[in-house]
């Protein structure tokens, strides 16, 4: 293993089409890692990230270029954003035909690692942090807490470095790279990207795969970190018993400091955008409660979304 190694296959990415089109499915290193051996490159993460660091300045310089499509082509600018519109659009997968082959995939990506500990993982639940999300972020309780839990990492001090993450409870699917189905699941989402990517008309990229297990979460926080327009695709092992007993999407609304909580149901697709200002923080959470298999999908997606899906919805 090298972080020769490592550059040369990042220069690669940078010149090869289809591998810049698999890199769009991946959001770790871990998985960079995997992908780089599949085309017979040998390095392990801190290579990596030592190589990626000269990649930095020409990535920025990229992204400076200005914003084209996935076939190459300029798109317009999107509408400025008045901030009087909705905060979230919902939708049933079923009533957008272009995202059929979406739909075809679900069954490949709706995966449960054999190397997840399920009896370990439900033993780090906590109800405190649970409760957590009944609360207001704009309280200041709940500023309190948070500010309190950001200082200690989101880990218990009593427990040391090595405790898991607080902020969350749920099983980041793209962790997971060493079992027999990972390549048939890169695959499967490399195709939800494809087909996304021909619905906007424009770049899509893989921002998260989650699988949350019965009892799990996520804690409230912003995303600001990755401003802009994202979808989730969301769905079940089943069906929910009826729309009470679901898992739901909970966020705050900057303008009005009201809470919103959203129940959800199988198949469904959501928007939201992430924001930087202080003042219009998107501050959201997710609970799943019930006994059911909740997996969310996310993808970075175009400011011109809407017009995709203003087309067939």
């Amino acid at each position: 293993m090298s972080v020769e190694s490592s550059r040369a296959f990042l220069r690669i990415a940078y010149d090869s089409p289809e591998l810049a089109q698999q890199l769009k499915a991946v959001t770790g290193t871990r998985e960079i890692v995997r992908l780089g051996l599949r085309y017979g490159y040998t390095f392990d993460v801190p290579e990596l990230m030592e190589a990626s660091s000269s990649f930095t300045a020409a990535s920025v310089t990229a992204r400076k270029t200005g914003r084209r499509t996935a076939a190459g082509r300029r798109v317009p600018e999107a509408p400025r954003d008045t901030g009087g519109g909705p905060l979230h659009h919902e939708y049933r997968l079923e009533d957008l035909p272009g995202l059929r082959g979406v739909i075809g995939q679900l069954p490949h990506v709706k995966i449960k690692p054999p190397s997840v500990d399920l009896a370990r993982f439900a033993r780090t639940y906590r109800e405190e942090d649970a409760r957590s999300t009944a609360m207001s972020p704009a309280e200041p309780e709940f500023q309190a807490w948070h500010h309190a839990m950001t200082r200690a990492h989101w880990r218990d001090p009593r427990l040391g470095s090595c405790a898991p993450r607080r902020d969350f409870h749920l099983v980041n699917l793209d962790e997971h790279v060493d079992h027999a189905g990972y390549d048939r699941y890169l695959e499967a989402k490399r195709r939800m990207v494809r087909t996304l990517e021909e619905f906007f008309g424009s770049e899509v990229r893989f921002l998260g795969s989650l699988w949350y297990p019965p009892s799990s979460y996520r804690l409230w926080h912003t995303s600001e970190a990755q401003p802009g327009w994202r979808m989730y695709v969301i769905d079940f092992d089943e069906p929910p018993a009826a729309p009470a007993a679901s898992s739901f999407f909970r966020y705050l609304d900057p303008r009005s400091e009201k809470i919103v909580t959203l129940r959800e149901a199988p198949r469904m697709v959501r928007f939201f955008k992430a924001e930087q200002d202080p003042g219009r923080l998107f501050w959201h959470c997710v609970v799943n409660p019930t006994r059911r298999h909740r997996w969310s999908f996310g993808f970075a997606v175009p400011d011109h979304w809407m017009s995709a899906v203003a087309g067939q919805a």
